[in-house]
């Protein structure tokens, strides 16, 4: 988890994080409402749950798929041992497109 943190404020370094759901979650300085985020995480026993992943196009969910992530609707099961490069490349593909998505645009 603290290497996540570490990942998405290097990605996007204006994030504000919030507790929502009962998950951490990570969300653009600009959001008003607890549904704007980029994401939310949960520690699971075989897997990281990133949540709030709706509304991704059927190619985005290839990609996913390519990597080995298992996607529900709204959610990414990501293995422990993905490798860190392909995993903050996930992570930036999951912020742009909430960043996109919510109409919140990066700054730098």
């Amino acid at each position: 988890m603290k290497l996540i943190r570490k990942m998405v404020h290097e990605l996007y370094p204006e994030v504000m994080e919030r507790v929502s759901y009962a998950m951490p979650g990570f969300y653009p300085k600009e959001a008003k409402k607890s549904t704007q985020q980029l994401f939310l995480l949960m520690a699971c026993q075989k897997w990281l749950g990133i949540y709030g992943t709706q509304v991704y196009e059927e190619e985005s969910f290839k990609v996913f798929q390519r990597f080995g992530i298992k996607s529900e609707k709204g959610s990414l099961q990501v293995p422990y041992d993905m490798d860190e490069s392909i995993f903050k490349d996930l992570l930036q593909i999951v912020i742009e497109h909430n960043l996109k998505r919510h109409g919140f645009s990066r700054s730098y």
